[in-house]
């Protein structure tokens, strides 16, 4: 391996403990809300705002950050981006009310909805197609490991620091990642720099923040929830006057913010898809089952999310055996399994794990609960790197910022359930231990809400 070599799969390794700083901060907050709710005084509607502050913005800021990317250089937005986020941390770990807290964390947001994309969109540029199974594997296992990791990490802190530290962990890695991008990672733009959508930058965060929010306040308040509809209805129809303006200005020979073209492809439309699918079901189980473990066997925090181990574990596995598969042999010979069985085998084992998790009660034994959920990451780990190679594969260098945007907004949107109000389903709750259903109460009961006026 040359010098240039070493120098990209640095990078990349840089660019991957950053996407799992971000990766941790879209779940390890739900641990958190407890401690805030006592310390900054903070009522429902300001904790549902620390969830939400973030994730709208994140959803809104990506197509146009992807753009930004491909118009300005995709090393300087990033290194930009991860310098916000990791500023953006330390304010959100010595906020002192919380309006800091939500502006704070809508910063982080903003910084996020770069990162994302633009880690994935250097790996068109930087690897071969050999080389990019492996590169996918790292930046995508790092993405989603960073979700289990987070309740993990984050019970560990609380139990032994205050509520900021969930913060403050992200700043020396957001100052390792600059140095390193700066320093290792080659720019790279669009050789004909794209002209700004303004149109299409207002329209779609319009609607992209209109559905997140109206799935967040779904999840408060019921899928039922006259107002949680509505909002989803405005977003959904804000996108489709988004994609027709696309479309058009497309049609007209002008460079739309979005190259919805792509769809056309079956290897991108099938692996965005699939990749939003796959996140819609891993969120649900990140959401429930440290819920489950503490709220119904009494664990504290740290002992939840000790209990998502076996599908990190189960996950890695995955991701080391998906990535062998994956690498073309000697002298340009086909992969051992195509991308097609891959994907099926990898989603065939994780619907098998998860199937088997809706059968969990408040007796069920720890072993029942490790085989199901280290068969679920064992499918993640198969499908995910072959799912986004799919989509990546169809992206060109010159609008990959743009284009790797367009693989994450339905992941964002969809998978962000809200935490603040959550009840167990009958089926446990009935059954679940009384001494340590207790001990669990007393420990989320800031998180209860007042009684209606």
């Amino acid at each position: 391996m040359t010098v240039q070599d070493r120098r990209r799969w640095w990078a990349l390794g840089a660019l991957a403990v950053s996407v799992l700083a971000v990766g941790l901060d879209l779940t390890v907050l739900n641990l958190a809300l407890p401690a805030l709710a006592g310390s900054l005084h903070a009522g429902t509607g300001d904790l549902q705002w620390f969830i939400a502050a973030y994730s709208l913005v994140l959803a809104a800021a990506l197509l146009p950050a992807g753009l930004a990317g491909d118009r300005l250089g995709r090393r300087k937005v990033l290194t930009g981006a991860l310098a916000l986020f990791g500023a953006a941390s330390l304010a959100c770990a010595y906020a002192t009310s919380s309006g800091e807290l939500i502006a704070a964390r809508a910063v982080l947001g903003l910084a996020a909805a770069a990162i994302l994309p633009l880690s994935l969109a250097v790996i068109p540029v930087m690897f071969t197609p050999a080389e990019q199974p492996r590169a996918i594997a790292l930046l995508g296992g790092m993405t989603f490991l960073g979700y289990p990791v987070g309740p993990i990490l984050g019970g560990w802190l609380l139990d032994h620091f205050w509520w900021g530290s969930v913060f403050l962990v992200n700043v020396p890695v957001a100052a390792i990642a600059v140095a390193a991008v700066a320093v290792l990672m080659p720019e790279s733009r669009s050789e004909q720099r794209p002209r700004l959508d303004v149109a299409g930058m207002l329209v779609s965060a319009a609607g992209l923040a209109a559905l997140t929010y109206g799935v967040i306040k779904a999840g408060q308040d019921g899928w039922g929830d006259p107002a949680a509809l509505l909002t989803m209805a405005a977003g959904a129809v804000a996108l489709c006057v988004f994609v027709r303006l696309e479309l058009r200005r497309g049609r007209a020979g002008r460079q739309p913010l979005a190259d919805l073209t792509l769809f056309r492809s079956a290897r991108f439309g099938w692996g965005t898809a699939l990749a939003t699918l796959v996140s819609f079901t891993l969120f649900g189980v990140l959401f429930g089952i440290p819920l489950y473990f503490r709220d119904v066997r009494g664990l504290d925090s740290l002992g939840s999310g000790l209990r998502l181990v076996p599908m990190m574990v189960g996950m890695g596995v995955g991701l080391v055996v998906g990535q062998r598969l994956q690498t073309p042999g000697r002298g340009g010979a086909a992969p051992r399994m195509s991308v097609r069985a891959l994907v099926t085998a990898g989603l065939v084992i994780m619907a098998a794990g998860v199937t088997a998790g809706t059968q969990t009660t408040a007796t069920s034994g720890a072993g029942f609960a490790v085989a199901w959920l280290a068969a679920t990451g064992l499918g993640l780990g198969l499908a995910l790197p072959a799912m986004l190679g799919a989509a990546l594969s169809e992206l060109t260098p010159e609008r990959s910022g743009s284009g790797s945007a367009l693989t994450t907004p339905a992941s964002v949107c969809t998978g962000r359930p809200s935490r603040v109000q959550y009840s167990m389903p009958p089926s446990i709750s009935r059954t679940r231990k009384p001494a340590r259903a207790s001990r669990s109460a007393a420990r989320v009961a800031p998180l209860q809400p007042g009684p209606q006026q």
